[in-house]
C-alpha cells in the first residue's frame, strides 16, 4: 500500500468510518448468509467495520446495551443523554441506525421469538416486528407483585415466549405469548388459584418437553422439577423441602437428561440428573463452600461446566464433566496443576469442539478448545505471549465463525474470530493499547452480549459508547498480523 493509501486509511478510520486492510476475505470463506454481499477480492480496501453511531456526543449514561438480533434488524437500549433509556435499532449501516421508540421508560429484557422483539418496560410486555403499527403491548401486570418480584422472562420455547407473571386470580404462574394480545395467556397454573408456584428457569429437552423448577404446594414449602409434554402433560421430576431456603438453578438440558443443582443450605449445592423419570433424579456430586459450579454446556453428549473439588478444596476451579452417573462426574483435565485456578469461562461448542478461555499459570489467560476428553483439551493458540495472557471474553457463534474480544498485546482488545480452526485477529479498529474494547458499555459486559448477529452483519458497542457493526465474512488484520 502507498504512503498516501496508509494515510487515508487512518483518516477514515478516525472518523469511524471505515478501516483499511490488506487482506480480502480469507481463502474459503463464502457469504455468511443469503443476504450477505460478495466479498471484495482485490484491492487495498476490504470489507471492515463501521462506526454506527457515537452516542457519547449526547453525553450517553449507559449502551448500546442489550443488543438482540431479529431478522436483519438489530436492535438495542441506550441511555444516550437526550431521549432517556430508549430503543433502537440498526441495519448495519450508519443511515439505517436510528431511535425506534422513546416509551418514557428503559425497554429490558429484549428476546427473539418467532420472528419478533419481546421486551419488557415498566409493568407491561411488548413486542414488535419493526414496524410502528406492528408495536403494540400485549399484557400488563397489576402493580405491585408480591414476592419482590414482577414480571420476567423466562426464553423461547417452540417459537413462544414464556414469561412469569403475576395476577390476583392465579398469583406468580407461567405465561406464553405468540405475539398476540389474544395469543398472551396463561400456560400452566401449578398451584391453582392465588397461591404462586414462582416458576424459574426454562429448558427445552431433546424429545420438545419444556422442562422449569417451581414451588408446588400453597405454602411454597415444597420446590420441583417439572417436565411438560406438548400436550401439556405434567411430570414431576425432583422434589425438595426447605421452602424459600432451598434453591433449584442452572437447569441444563443434555439430550433427554436434565441437570440441576440444588442448594438447601446457602453454600452447598448438589449437583442432580434426571433422565425424564418421575421421582428417579439421581445425586451425582455435591460441593461443600466452595466456588458454584457454573458455565453448565451441552457438548457430545455429556455436560461440560467449571466447578472445585469438594475433597481437596486446594485444587482449584477446573474444567469439569459428567456423563450423567456419579462415576463420570468430576474433574476432566486440571490445566492449572496445583493450588491455583484455570478459571475456564465462556465455554462455547463450536465446530465440534468446545471453546474457552483459562489460565494455565504459563501463558496467561488465553483460548483454550477440547474435544471432550483430558488429552483433547489443549491451548488454542497464544494470542499474548508471555504470562500476562489476552483474556478472551465474549465467545460467541455467529455465520459459521467463533468471534470473541481479547488482546494480544499491541492492538488491545478488538474483535477476533475461529474460522477453520484458526484464530485470528479481525480488525484493529481503535489502534492504540486499548482498542475497542467490544460489549464493554452496558449491563451485558462480560461473557455473554458482547457480540451480536443480524443479517450479514455483527454488531458490538464499545466502551465509549458507541456502536459498531462488520460484515461477518470480513477480514481485515493490520500489515504484518499473522
Amino acid at each position: 500500500m502507498s504512503g498516501w493509501g496508509r494515510t487515508s486509511c487512518a483518516w477514515l478510520l478516525g472518523l469511524g468510518l471505515a478501516a483499511c486492510g490488506v487482506t480480502p476475505s480469507e481463502p474459503g470463506e463464502v457469504p455468511a448468509s443469503p443476504e450477505a454481499p460478495d466479498m471484495l477480492a482485490s484491492g487495498d480496501t476490504c470489507p471492515s467495520a463501521t462506526r454506527l453511531a457515537d452516542f457519547s456526543a449526547g453525553g450517553a449514561l449507559a449502551g448500546p446495551y442489550e443488543l438482540v438480533g431479529v431478522k436483519g434488524a438489530l436492535y438495542f437500549s441506550v441511555d444516550d443523554g437526550i431521549h432517556g433509556p430508549a430503543l433502537w435499532t440498526s441495519d448495519g449501516t450508519p443511515g439505517g441506525t436510528r431511535l425506534f421508540r422513546d416509551f418514557g421508560d428503559a425497554p429490558g429484557s429484549l428476546t427473539e421469538a418467532r420472528g419478533l422483539l419481546f421486551f419488557i418496560v415498566g409493568d407491561t410486555l411488548w413486542r414488535t416486528d419493526g414496524t410502528a403499527a406492528g408495536t403494540l403491548p400485549l399484557v400488563t401486570e397489576p402493580s405491585p407483585p408480591p414476592l419482590g418480584t414482577g414480571l420476567t422472562v423466562l426464553g423461547e420455547f417452540r417459537s413462544r415466549l414464556f414469561f412469569r407473571m403475576y395476577t390476583p386470580e392465579h398469583g406468580i404462574e407461567l405465561w406464553a405469548s405468540d405475539g398476540t394480545p389474544a395469543g398472551t395467556r396463561l400456560y400452566l397454573d401449578v398451584n391453582p388459584g392465588a397461591p404462586s408456584s414462582l416458576p424459574g428457569e426454562i429448558v427445552e429437552t431433546a424429545s420438545g418437553n419444556l422442562v422449569f423448577d417451581a414451588y408446588v404446594d400453597e405454602d411454597m414449602e415444597t420446590h420441583a422439577v417439572l417436565e411438560v409434554s406438548p400436550t401439556k402433560a405434567v411430570e414431576e421430576l425432583f422434589r425438595v423441602g426447605g421452602g424459600g431456603d432451598t434453591s433449584i438453578f442452572r437447569l441444563s438440558a443434555v439430550g433427554d437428561q436434565v441437570f440441576f443443582l440444588v442448594d438447601e443450605t446457602d453454600g452447598t449445592p448438589f449437583l442432580y440428573v434426571s433422565d425424564g423419570t418421575p421421582g428417579t433424579a439421581t445425586w451425582l456430586y455435591f460441593w461443600d463452600e466452595v466456588d458454584t459450579p457454573g458455565d453448565f454446556t451441552a457438548y457430545a453428549g455429556r455436560l461440560y461446566f467449571t466447578a472445585e473439588e469438594s475433597d481437596f478444596p486446594g485444587a482449584g476451579v477446573e474444567l469439569w464433566v459428567s456423563d450423567g452417573t456419579p462415576a463420570g462426574t468430576g474433574r476432566l483435565a486440571d490445566i492449572f496443576p496445583g493450588e491455583e485456578s484455570s478459571y475456564p469461562s465462556g465455554l462455547t461448542v463450536f465446530e465440534g469442539l468446545l471453546y474457552f478461555a483459562a489460565d494455565d499459570g504459563e501463558h496467561g489467560r488465553e483460548l483454550w478448545v477440547s474435544d471432550g476428553t483430558a488429552a483433547g483439551t489443549r491451548l488454542a493458540r497464544d494470542i499474548r505471549p508471555g504470562a500476562e495472557g489476552s483474556s478472551p471474553y465474549g465467545l460467541t457463534v455467529a455465520s459459521r465463525k467463533l468471534y470473541f474480544a481479547a488482546d494480544d498485546g499491541a492492538h488491545g482488545y478488538e474483535p477476533w474470530k475461529v474460522f477453520q480452526g484458526r484464530a485470528r485477529l479481525v480488525e484493529d479498529i481503535v489502534p492504540g493499547p486499548l482498542g475497542s474494547a467490544p460489549g464493554t458499555s452496558g449491563p451485558s459486559s462480560g461473557e455473554s452480549g458482547v457480540f451480536a448477529r443480524a443479517g450479514s452483519y455483527l454488531f458490538f458497542s464499545t466502551e465509549s459508547f458507541q456502536l459498531w457493526s462488520m460484515l461477518t465474512g470480513a477480514y481485515c488484520p493490520p500489515s504484518g498480523t499473522p
